[in-house]
């Protein structure tokens, strides 16, 4: 990581290599961590300081006072609220009860079994699997596309993540563990433009300050090749979103896992530049996710999945762990802002780490 062998940075004016190493010792001994996304946050830059970034070690750190003081405040300490946004289903239903936009579900697998909750007259797995042609299932917990599958058929023919497979196995898959199921949207005309393969999301991380939500940062998640998700185990790019011109900003960066992880400034499919290249409803999408972050007063961070669609922005799924890493190369030093709403929720009785 200090060589640079990892990142390819956009900036041409570095601090010298001993100042490189330096910064790196100091994150170390600090934090207990090896820096792994220095050039990536761009550190490595003149003028940029370490005090600026948070890691994820401090990060999970306020996190977890901020939650355990408003549990407090609420007077509900004996409740745990994890599952409201840990289960799918259960995160999906909450929010559409209370008209939140979100992505339209039939309902629930439970170890193979298939139980409605659209009142329609599809009871059964086999009849909403011949009556549907595109469906989504999401394991409730599982992340990173471990727990996702996109069936389709065509012609009498199943396919599975866009490859060719059988019901039988499909059938195995949804026999164990909890699913939810869900429509296929598709993302808006201006994101499929870029990458049509899959539902490119779109990333806005909200934060509680004083007494409410308020937007601290996002990034729009964009597919590569024909992968049938954004997710970076997929090699998704992630681009910075200007939110008050509604577009997004000059650079991408590959997924931190991929080992040809840079920035880029295009597409490397359609070749459409990122720069001042626009993404229609991200205001809508902003006070989509202030509404629903108010009916969860628990939470004190949480970075929403939202599909922009050509009606306008759904809710795809709330995450506890926002991804800090990747918001922090596109979008600059999050540190203080998160420090300071961490503080106005006024903590009695705690010191500040």
């Amino acid at each position: 990581y200090s060589l640079n062998s990892i990142y390819s940075n956009k900036s041409m004016s570095s601090k010298s290599k001993f100042r490189i190493y330096w910064d790196l010792i100091k994150w170390y001994f600090k934090f207990g961590e090896r820096n792994k996304m220095y050039f990536a946050w761009g550190l490595n830059e003149l003028g940029k300081s370490l005090s600026d970034y948070i890691s994820i070690k401090e990060f999970l750190k306020i996190k977890f006072k901020a939650e355990r003081h408003l549990l407090k405040t609420n007077n509900i300490s004996l409740l745990n609220y994890d599952v409201v946004t840990k289960d799918k289903f259960v995160a999906n239903s909450f929010l559409s009860a209370n008209n939140i936009s979100c992505i339209p579900h039939y309902g629930v697998v439970i170890r193979g079994k298939f139980y409605s909750t659209d009142n329609s007259d599809i009871d059964n797995l086999d009849l909403l699997l011949d009556k549907e042609e595109g469906i989504v299932f999401k394991n409730i917990t599982l992340e990173f596309c471990e727990g996702f599958i996109l069936y389709q058929k065509r012609d009498d023919v199943i396919f599975m993540n866009g490859k060719e497979n059988s019901l039988s196995e499909l059938k195995k898959i949804l026999n164990s563990g909890v699913w939810l199921v869900q429509k296929k949207i598709s993302s808006h005309k201006a994101l499929r433009m870029i990458n049509n393969s899959a539902l490119n999301t779109t990333r806005i991380v909200t934060i509680r300050d004083k007494n409410k939500p308020v937007y601290l940062t996002g990034f729009q998640a964009i597919a590569r090749g024909t992968a049938v998700t954004d997710s970076g185990s997929g090699g998704s790019i992630y681009v910075g979103v200007d939110i008050e011109k509604e577009c997004l900003k000059e650079y991408g960066l590959y997924n931190t896992g991929d080992p040809v992880c840079t920035f880029l400034s295009k597409h490397p499919d359609s070749g459409i530049t990122f720069k001042d290249y626009k993404i229609p409803f991200l205001k809508e999408a902003i006070q989509l996710c202030i509404k629903a972050h108010n009916l969860l007063y628990n939470n004190f961070i949480i970075g929403w999945d939202v599909a922009i669609t050509d009606d306008g922005p759904v809710i795809v799924e709330a995450n506890e762990r926002p991804g800090m890493n990747i918001v922090q190369s596109l979008d600059g030093g999050c540190r203080k802002r998160i420090i300071s709403c961490y503080k106005n929720i006024k903590f009695e009785g705690e010191s500040l780490p």
